[in-house]
């Protein structure tokens, strides 16, 4: 197995860990805050920017934990349907209290529990051998010794997040360069078939990065002795997404609640290698091998089959499992976002955030392929495997793919979470949803533009300024492709704030807790983030929040009460200029390095009734440019809740 360092925290500021592949961490000291060249700033990144100030006529107000249990908020919500500019604008104050008892479940974690960066091996798939594949290039691919151009290593003693070097072979380990000859696909396969004893021996054990956007669950297809380990697995969908080249989903198990993984099956990559048999595609006269030009280079103006160009793929991986007897295969659906920056046909709007997601129902899951049987021989067998096969089906597919645009969900950015319905449901019972709606650009143009006071301007570290609005839904379906809007939901966010205290923008990835196991309180994981990030992704915390009635929220774990965040940043406050430091107090768990800079998508399953295993997402540079060793990487870290929950908490498929 491959060894790695051992992770050490010192500040609540900054961390000083150092995992031994990819990236070589050279300072080992630090001190609580660090000034940046802005203004009046300290944080990480080294960006300028004063953070400015305005003032803003919204304002939200939260107690953290063990605080009264009451949020009150003053906000506009404003939303927009996904095929015209039409809008609708409410303007709601609310109190809203989860329980006349306040706060329900509370979350901490044991005595010296820290965050883990989690490991993946690289090698065969589980399920079909070579015929399936091997876990696709990670960033321990990309850097030394693998490739010793690629030097980039943080050195400062007082900023880890400086670094000095650069990585000018940017697909180094997605593809191989010999001298003289055509680029061709690296492969990571280590052997005929998968070796599920000697797994952790043989195969690399590598950091789970570039990969995010998790979801884990639970699934009844996959159980006992169907995959390694000789127990019932957790399953993890995660966005495979190196930066400007390609993106894939990428299915995996894991049998220590998330620590460690083993690769299942990738499946619609957006860049495959024509040139292989089992991709979906091939062709044997093809020659595109989905490999850049150069090992310098990327496909930022490649345009692929389906229009998209870069990393644009699909992502925000979701699963629905329709309630019903016999419903544990052919009631699941896959749901994920285009993020096709080209626009929609006949139209001057683009894919993303704009059109419907896409949805696949998982007619062909098995114990060993949660997404879809491609150890076939059938016709078609590899046509989930790429987008564009996904799209267009191998003529005389014996198991065709259907991708089919949901109904009824207003610009969605993902579904969020799906609360789960009593096992006993019948068929056709209703699901119920929050999901993401995001209005690209929409506080400062059209029919719901805000008033500047309300927009957010150049954020103090990363120098950047996002127009998006961001609300949380709820929608109800019967079938999993037409949905029914119920409205947004109060209290979690409020889009016109400008206060670095407040949170503006939701992740359309969060978690569910029946608490009491009877729909009466329902608790919630949530990613967020506001003006001080600049970026509608919202990854600067990991929050929690309780309802009663699943409209109306209360959050315990704010922004300055997280249950994880960033890096602390000390800056002046866009909204009347005063100081702020960003968190207030310190998280539930330390910050560590391969965070510090983008924390979100919290997605838990249970470990047992007062410990859950929480996956997330992490970034050690806020945007990738030429820091391509230290980004989406998988982390895990063991939660204790204060009440017992019921079994079975979270579902997060409604899996039965």
């Amino acid at each position: 197995m491959r060894s790695r360092s051992s992770l050490v925290f010192l500040s609540s500021t900054f961390l000083v860990a150092a995992v031994a592949a990819p990236l070589a961490l050279v300072a080992c000291s630090s001190t609580a805050s660090t000034t940046a060249s802005g203004a009046g700033t300290t944080g990480s990144g080294g960006a300028s920017g004063t953070g400015g100030s305005s003032s803003s006529t919204s304002s939200s107000s939260t107690s953290g934990t063990g605080g009264s249990g009451t949020t009150t908020s003053s906000s506009t919500s404003t939303s927009t349907s996904s095929t015209s500019t039409s809008s609708s604008t409410s303007t709601s104050s609310s109190t809203t209290s989860s329980s006349s008892g306040g706060q329900v479940l509370v979350t901490t974690v044991g005595a010296g529990v820290t965050a883990t960066a989690v490991t993946i091996n690289q090698g065969t798939a589980i399920g079909g051998g070579t015929s399936t594949g091997g876990t696709p290039s990670t960033l321990t691919n990309v850097g030394a010794p693998t490739d010793p151009n690629n030097t980039e290593t943080i050195v400062s003693s007082t900023n880890p997040f400086l670094r000095t070097g650069t990585v000018p072979d940017t697909a180094a380990g997605f593809c191989e360069y010999p001298a003289g000859g055509t680029p061709k696909r690296a492969t990571y396969t280590t052997g005929a078939k998968f070796e599920a004893a000697d797994a952790g021996t043989l195969d690399p054990m590598v950091p789970m990065a570039p990969f995010y956007f998790p979801i884990v669950y639970n699934s009844a297809v996959t159980t006992s002795g169907n995959a390694f380990g000789g127990q019932a697995p957790i399953i993890g969908l995660f966005d495979w997404r190196p930066k400007d080249i390609d993106e894939a989903v990428v299915a995996a198990e894991s049998d220590d609640n998330g620590k460690t993984w083993y690769f299942m099956q990738t499946v619609l990559e957006l860049n495959p290698d024509y040139t292989n048999p089992i991709s979906g595609g091939y062709s044997s006269t093809s020659t595109n091998t989905g490999c850049p030009t150069a090992i310098t280079g990327t496909n930022a103006s490649y345009v692929s089959v389906n229009g998209a160009t870069a990393d644009d793929g699909w992502g925000h991986a979701t699963i629905l499992q329709l309630p019903g007897a016999g419903n544990a295969k052919t009631g699941q659906i896959l749901y994920l976002l285009d993020r096709n920056t080209a626009n929609m046909p006949g139209t001057t709007t683009p894919v993303v955030d704009n059109a419907p997601l896409h949805a696949i129902k998982l007619g062909q899951v098995s114990p060993k392929f949660p997404l879809w049987n491609t150890n076939a021989t059938t016709v078609g067998a590899n046509d989930i495997k790429s987008i564009s096969t996904a799209l267009t089906n191998t003529t005389g597919s014996a198991t065709p793919v259907v991708v089919e645009p949901t109904v009824g969900l207003q610009n969605p950015d993902g579904i969020m979470a799906i609360f789960p319905t009593a096992s006993t449901a019948a068929a056709g019972s209703p699901v119920t949803v929050l999901y993401v709606q995001k209005i690209v650009g929409g506080d400062n143009t059209g029919s719901t533009a805000l008033p500047a006071a309300q927009q957010c301007v150049k954020a103090p570290v990363s120098g950047k300024t996002n127009h998006d609005i961001s609300n949380v839904r709820l929608a109800t379906t019967t079938d999993g492709i037409t949905f029914t809007d119920l409205g947004i939901v109060k209290g979690l966010n409020d889009p016109t704030t400008v206060d670095y205290n407040g949170t503006r923008w939701v992740s359309p990835r969060g978690t569910l807790l029946d608490i009491h196991g009877d729909g009466s309180v329902w608790g919630l994981y949530f990613s967020a983030g506001n003006c001080l990030d600049g970026d509608s992704d919202a990854f600067h915390f990991i929050g929690y929040a309780e309802s009663t009635d699943k409209m109306s929220w209360t959050v315990y774990n704010d922004i300055n009460h997280p249950i994880a965040s960033i890096n602390t940043i000390t800056t002046a406050n866009q909204m009347g200029g005063a100081m702020v430091t960003i968190p207030a107090n310190p998280p539930v768990f330390a910050t560590e390095y391969w965070f510090a800079e983008r924390l979100y998508a919290p997605t838990a399953t249970q470990i047992d009734s007062t410990h859950l295993s929480l996956t997330f997402a992490g970034y050690g540079v806020q945007t990738p440019g030429n820091d391509l060793l230290d980004y989406r990487q998988i982390g895990n870290v063991v939660l204790t809740v204060s009440k017992a929950l019921p079994a079975g908490v979270p579902n997060n498929i409604n899996s039965h």
